[in-house]
């Protein structure tokens, strides 16, 4: 066999095998935990498949999934994973566990061909899950195939109260005129767009322009892929609401996220937000003797004092825990000040960055503060009370900053809420008036049809008042027109000769010298709290010397 024929084969064979993993039972569900920045704890999970084939073993889902879509049974497994979902997080409330939302990913090919509003609630349905435990994870690239197809279809998930993410943001080609009209909820960073401590000033900007964007849509942002420390550190300082990636957990069976939970695991506290934590200053100089008199001058002021002997392990402190405020030599080995600074800002935009020198370059001292990479020029030698002040103004100008964007974020997270909740009311209250409309138009249809039958009929009321009469009975008694919100106690005697007693569902009686049966027949006797809704009275002509 050719070289070439091998992987179409193989193709071929594990279409066939997969065609048929539901059926043998080889598919199964990981979970990947999606953490707080806020309160550190887990909030919700990414639902991910794997599938251990009899034949071929462990199958990655780089191969299995873009099969699944060419061979056409993408929307039977992405059916069996919302099921499967849907079924964990009833299981977990069972457990007693707090609520968790499970991210499904949902298939381009899964949101083109098929009614996922439609699926979606139909698994909730099924499974009796709580809309709220749900999410869907949608690429750039599903929902700029068809915007107007795809931006209806969320509104409906929206209206059901599912969360809706926009998965692996960044990779796409999609417009943000586009993406602000979505529905969205959520915006997932690609691991692509998840910088290190180590990495480039522009590789920073434009994480950070992404976090800074979708705040101000009003969407909270996810990152995937956070693998190391650096990688957190910088993602918190940047804003980032919460973080997904090994560097907290793999992929791991339901029973393990559950024990996670219980224990629980959380976030180390110094990434965090919303923490009460000491005022932290980082001093950088190359002079060890410099670095303690500081030490000495700071410490009755109250703050915890981080120490660096230089530019790179400046960075690298500033990656181990956040840092408010910055006093740092100019001249030192390897990285000056100023571009220790203008990393730092780059890096960590929120510190507030002083610098400390003997020595007055002023053009790049200039150029710095121009940039916004310093806030401060303090020369050595210094006096102890004015620099003590300078630093207690930077810790007060951070304080003020920090407070800004927390409420900021507040309101953001606050009209965001208020969004979503005003677009599921406005989906109930559409859902109400299409049943009304449908109810109404129900109530038209019957009266209609009751209109047109040759048999005169009367409606009573559950109190007894004649509410009703057709066509048939007007033509066969002109008076009940007069008679209609009478008691039919009262009319009836009048009207048909005698009353008609509730007991007996049938009476003989004679209109105009005609013979007649009345019929009574209760309307709805099972209805709303069990109660009678009303009667209806069937005058049924009969041949006179007829049978009763």
């Amino acid at each position: 066999m050719s070289a070439e024929c091998v992987p179409a084969l193989r193709e071929q064979q594990l279409g066939a095998a997969l065609c048929q993993a539901i059926a043998r039972d080889e598919l199964r569900l990981l979970y990947q935990p999606q953490v707080s920045l806020e309160s550190g704890e887990i909030v919700g999970v990414e639902a991910l498949m794997r599938w251990t084939s009899a034949e071929f073993g462990e199958v990655s889902p780089g191969e299995f999934i873009p099969l699944a879509e060419r061979c056409g049974c993408m929307n039977t497994i992405g059916a069996w994973s919302l099921r499967q979902a849907c079924l964990q997080t009833v299981a977990w409330q069972s457990a007693g566990l707090r609520p968790l939302r499970i991210a499904v990913n949902i298939s381009p090919v899964q949101f083109r061909q098929g009614d996922l509003a439609r699926d979606v609630q139909a698994a909730l349905i099924e499974t009796g899950a709580d809309p709220s435990d749900l999410g869907i994870e949608v690429t750039e690239t599903a929902l700029m195939s068809d915007p107007g197809r795809a931006k209806a279809a969320l509104r409906e998930l929206r209206a059901i109260g599912v969360q809706i993410s926009l998965d692996d943001f960044g990779t796409g080609a999609s417009s943000l005129s586009a993406l602000q009209s979505m529905p969205i909820d959520m915006v997932n960073v690609d691991r692509t767009f998840v910088p290190d401590v180590t990495a480039s000033p522009e590789s920073v900007s434009v994480t950070r322009a992404i976090i800074t964007m979708a705040h101000g849509m009003q969407l909270r942002v996810l990152a995937e892929g956070v693998e190391t420390e650096g990688q957190l550190s910088l993602l918190a300082a940047n804003g980032c609401d919460q973080i997904q990636g090994h560097y907290f957990s793999r992929p791991v069976p339901a029973g393990q996220i559950e024990a996670m939970v219980r224990e629980p695991k959380v976030l180390p506290a110094r990434y965090l937000r919303r923490r009460e934590r000491q005022r932290t200053l980082l001093l950088v100089d190359d002079e060890e003797n410099i670095l303690s008199a500081l030490k000495r001058l700071f410490r009755r002021e109250g703050y915890q004092i981080v120490t660096a002997g230089g530019g790179e392990e400046g960075l690298q402190r500033l990656a181990e825990q956040p840092v408010d405020v910055i006093v740092s030599d100019q001249r030192m080995p390897g990285m000056s000040g100023i571009e220790f600074l203008r990393r730092a800002k780059a890096l960590y935009p929120d510190t507030v960055r002083l610098t400390l020198s003997g020595f007055t370059e002023l053009q790049s001292i200039i150029d710095a503060v121009n940039e916004g990479a310093i806030y401060k020029f303090l020369t050595k030698p210094w006096d102890d009370n004015l620099l003590r002040s300078h630093v207690a103004e930077a810790f007060r100008l951070k304080e003020l900053a920090d407070e800004n964007k927390r409420l900021t974020a507040q309101v953001a997270h606050a009209n965001a809420e208020l969004e979503a909740l005003s677009l599921r009311l406005s989906g109930l209250l559409e859902a109400q008036r299409e049943q009304s409309d449908l109810l109404a138009a129900s109530a038209a249809g019957a009266r209609k049809m009751l209109d047109d039958l040759p048999l005169a009929v009367l409606g009573l009321d559950p109190e007894g008042l004649i509410a009703y009469a057709n066509r048939a009975a007007v033509q066969l008694l002109p008076q009940v027109l007069d008679a209609i919100g009478g008691m039919a106690d009262d009319v009836f005697p009048a009207l048909l000769g005698q009353r008609l007693p509730e007991a007996s569902p049938t009476v003989d009686l004679r209109i105009e010298g005609r013979a007649y049966r009345a019929l009574t027949q209760p309307m709805d006797p099972a209805g709303a709290a069990g109660q009678e809704r009303g009667r209806l009275v069937l005058l049924v002509p009969q041949q006179d010397g007829e049978a009763v």
